[in-house]
């Protein structure tokens, strides 16, 4: 009987030593990759969207906001305070601009009634492409949703940003690719989810997502466009040079459409498709910017 009694010891040893060792490991590959983890904490806190407010809800049928921060973190060994007060001095400030938020930070906002006092929190997905506004996700009145910081509600609440996750290692810049209108429109490269190429009198013209655009010298050095003259990428493929004009943007926010931007700005859905280079049936970004004038 003893003799089992120790067999069972050193079984019940083993295996914990074995689970430990795991452990460590899976720490090991989240400090070695943050970015990974970030990934999936995001992936984590869309599996929960739509789900209901609560106050007071821990998850996972329904949250309040910091309920629902807990709650995603917690999949990753990340332990939060309970509290958007206490929460907002977890982890390090982040400092500077947008440019320097990752993937994963808790963004702190003000409270309904006391703008400078934390009352709110969300994680952070994406800026967008000129750093300017980001997205965050987080559990409101409305339940779990993605939001914009451009709204006015929560524009005029930010407070700061803590960063819970290891700071992310520089990613190395890839060189842009130089691809033919034909090669990028056929779909057989993926720079054409990025940028759209041209020749015009020897010389390539580089049309950016967020809907600046540049020419490319013969050293491969972007050159600055005329100052007074726009280039028009038109759905087709079909481009033009025309007379600058007082042009005006909108960035997509949640739950917007074509027809709700082209309402919006009392345009036809043609008109706003004709001038941002996009098909009445595009799927919109969120950060994606669109010209509306």
């Amino acid at each position: 009987m003893q003799k089992l009694i120790r067999l069972l010891l050193v079984s019940i040893l083993c295996c914990s030593a074995v689970l430990h060792a795991a452990a460590q490991e899976h720490d090991g590959a989240a400090k070695e990759n943050p970015r990974k983890v970030a990934d999936e904490i995001i992936k984590e806190a869309g599996k929960h969207l739509g789900k209901p407010y609560l106050y007071g809800g821990n998850g996972p049928q329904s949250f309040d906001c910091t309920g629902f921060t807990c709650y995603v973190f917690n999949k990753f060994g990340y332990k939060l305070s309970r509290s958007s007060a206490d929460q907002s001095k977890d982890g390090r400030e982040v400092k500077g601009g947008i440019e320097n938020y990752q993937k994963g930070d808790i963004i702190v906002f003000g409270g309904r009634s006391a703008k400078k006092t934390p009352g709110h929190v969300g994680i952070f997905i994406a800026a967008d492409s000129l750093n300017k506004s980001f997205t965050f996700i987080h559990a409101c009145n409305s339940g779990v949703t993605i939001s914009h910081i451009d709204e006015p509600y929560y524009a005029q609440r930010f407070i700061g940003v803590r960063r819970i996750l290891p700071d992310f290692p520089p990613e190395e810049k890839e060189r842009r690719a130089l691809f033919n209108l034909q090669e990028l429109f056929s779909g057989r490269s993926p720079a054409a989810r990025d940028s759209v190429l041209n020749a015009i009198q020897e010389r390539r013209v580089i049309l950016f997502p967020d809907g600046s655009w540049a020419l490319l010298g013969e050293n491969g050095e972007y050159v600055a466009p005329p100052g007074d003259k726009d280039f028009v990428l038109h759905a087709d493929a079909t481009w033009r040079f025309e007379e600058a004009s007082s042009a005006e943007f909108y960035t997509v926010k949640s739950g917007d459409t074509l027809q709700k931007i082209a309402r919006q700005f009392g345009l036809p859905v043609e008109a706003l498709c004709e001038m941002n280079g996009l098909s009445q049936k595009a799927r919109l970004k969120l950060g994606q910017r669109l010209r509306v004038q």
